[in-house]
């Protein structure tokens, strides 16, 4: 992932998925989520916040820097090549 730091994944607790590009829709794969830029990223996490945070028990929605993720992955690759992983 070649993104600028400025980019950001959003979790779903709610839906246990990524968002997906365009604010429509969730995926599974990193590859098909979308990507934000951090005020936009905070400002659907904030708006997320009321009422659904104390029925999950956690922030609804969570921003991830892009640049965290790849990191994390090319860590992952170095020490589980041979385990294919169903959210790339």
């Amino acid at each position: 992932m070649t993104e600028s730091d400025d980019a950001y994944f959003i979790w779903s607790h709610e839906h246990s998925a990524w968002w997906g590009p365009d604010q429509c829709g969730y995926v599974q794969s990193l590859a098909k989520a979308g990507r934000y830029s951090h005020a936009e990223a905070l400002g659907i996490c904030i708006r997320a916040m009321p009422g659904t945070s104390t029925q999950l028990g956690a922030l609804p929605e969570l921003p991830v820097r892009v640049a965290d993720v790849a990191v994390m992955i090319e860590a992952y690759d170095g020490e589980f090549a041979d385990r294919p992983e169903p959210w790339r």
